[in-house]
Parts: structure tokens; C-alpha cells; sequence
């Protein structure tokens, strides 16, 4: 049984603000028109859970360094929820469809299963991972980030551990230092990559027609692409690449 448990009646849009100092942030799917809110720890008592029409808060009080505030917390929310979750030292966790999430983390891993909008997600130190997500801006300093299917675009900073990214439909925006980056495939229509030493692999569907920019001090430029079919080109696809020692490789998706 969780140390404290409230439920609250919510309109069809919902957002839920949460988070812990010491302790992780669990997600489930449930009914439409309801909230569920459990908090679990030694600390729970010191939690402040709040609502002010849809938006619903659940966050340790501010009373000094020194109150107990370790607990884990456990959301059910419906499909159309909004989350901005955040974490000092703990994992976040949404299992379960959502609008939007927007997840901060110190130390701690990051998963989520499909986000129909913004997948916006800043990190010190853990993994990062989506099933799925319309559009996402990723900021991490060390952990390995998987990501299934970006629908549209995606915009990455990141100092070390690797990308690995399954398809990215229509843009990409990519800032690393000592990370590689893995494309299964790129679907849209232009990419921009600038590292230090972390290599690219892209993936390029057939039939494109691909304008090139590859500047690199001491990388190599790697084509594994296969040979055209003999159908005309669908796609103009622009790919701008510049690194100190970071090598680029296309192939085929």
C-alpha cells in the first residue's frame, strides 16, 4: 500500500507537474477524467499534491535541506495528459501514452513509450529512451540515448554516450562531442551534424538525391550507399557534416 494515495476529477486536457529529490517518477495509463496520485517513502508526508483546475502538482516541500523528502511517486493518468517530470536522483518511467513530456533528471534513467507531441528531455547523467515521438529536443552530458521513431524532427546535444536512432522523418539538428550517432534510417529532407570526434552512420532510403556538405580535419567520408534502381529520385535530401576527427558513413536503409 502507498503512504499517501488522492484521486482527482480532471477535464479532457491535463497537465501533471511532479517531482522528487530522491526517489523515481512512475507513469501508468488510466480512465479519462481522473488523476491518481501515490507517493511512496519515509518522505511522503513532506509532499505538497495540489490541484488548480487541470493542472495537478505533486512536489517536496520547501522547508530546508535537511526534511526527508525520499519517496517514490506513481501517476495514473489519462491519454491526454501533458507531464513535466523531474528528477534529482531517481529514474523517470512513463509506460503509457501521453501528450507531451518534458522530463529533467540529474542522475537517473529516462523511458517513455509514445509521445504524440514534444519529447523534450535534459540530462546530467542516465539513458535516455522512447518507443515513439513526434518531435524531440534531447540535452545530455553522459548516458546512451535509443529512440524509435521520430516523426518529424529532432534536435541533440550531447557530450558522450551513443545516439542510436531507428528513423527520423523530416529533420535533424545534431551538436556532439565524443558521441556517435546511429541513423537506421533518414526519411526527410535534411540533417545537420557537427562533433568533435563522434562519428555519423546514416541511413538513406533509395531513390534520393543527396547534396552533400562534409567537412572534417582528420574524419573519412565512408559510402556504403548501394547502386541507384534506375527510378528517378522522390526525395532532395541535404546532408551538412562538419568535425575535427568524426567520420561519416552512408548506407543503405
Amino acid at each position: 500500500m502507498s503512504d499517501r494515495r488522492e484521486t482527482f476529477e480532471v477535464g479532457g486536457s491535463v497537465r501533471i507537474i511532479a517531482s522528487t529529490r530522491s526517489g523515481d517518477i512512475a507513469v501508468v495509463g488510466g480512465p479519462e477524467g481522473a488523476v491518481q496520485v501515490a507517493v511512496d517513502g519515509p518522505g511522503a508526508s513532506n509532499y505538497e499534491i495540489d490541484q488548480l483546475g487541470d493542472v495537478i502538482s505533486v512536489e517536496p516541500r520547501r522547508k530546508g535541506r535537511f526534511v526527508t523528502s525520499s519517496a517514490d511517486v506513481v501517476l495514473t493518468i489519462p491519454e491526454s495528459a501533458s507531464l513535466e517530470l523531474s528528477c534529482t536522483s531517481g529514474d523517470i518511467n512513463v509506460q503509457c501514452d501521453v501528450d507531451e513530456l518534458r522530463a529533467s533528471v540529474a542522475s537517473g534513467d529516462v523511458r517513455a513509450a509514445t509521445v504524440r507531441g514534444m519529447f523534450r528531455v535534459n540530462s546530467a547523467s542516465g539513458d535516455i529512451k522512447a518507443n515513439s515521438v513526434t518531435d524531440t529536443e534531447v540535452n545530455t552530458a553522459s548516458g546512451t540515448v535509443r529512440l524509435g521513431r521520430v516523426i518529424r524532427n529532432m534536435r541533440l546535444n550531447a557530450a558522450s554516450g551513443n545516439v542510436y536512432v531507428d528513423e527520423i522523418g523530416e529533420s535533424a539538428i545534431c551538436k556532439v562531442a565524443s558521441s556517435d550517432v546511429r541513423v537506421g534510417a533518414f526519411t526527410g529532407t535534411e540533417i545537420r551534424h557537427k562533433s568533435m570526434s563522434g562519428d555519423l552512420h546514416l541511413g538513406i532510403p533509395p531513390r534520393r538525391t543527396i547534396e552533400l556538405d562534409f567537412s572534417s580535419v582528420s574524419g573519412r567520408l565512408r559510402n556504403r550507399l548501394p547502386k541507384g534502381d534506375g527510378n528517378p529520385s522522390e526525395k532532395l535530401l541535404t546532408i551538412s557534416v562538419t568535425a575535427v576527427s568524426g567520420d561519416l558513413t552512408l548506407k543503405g536503409a
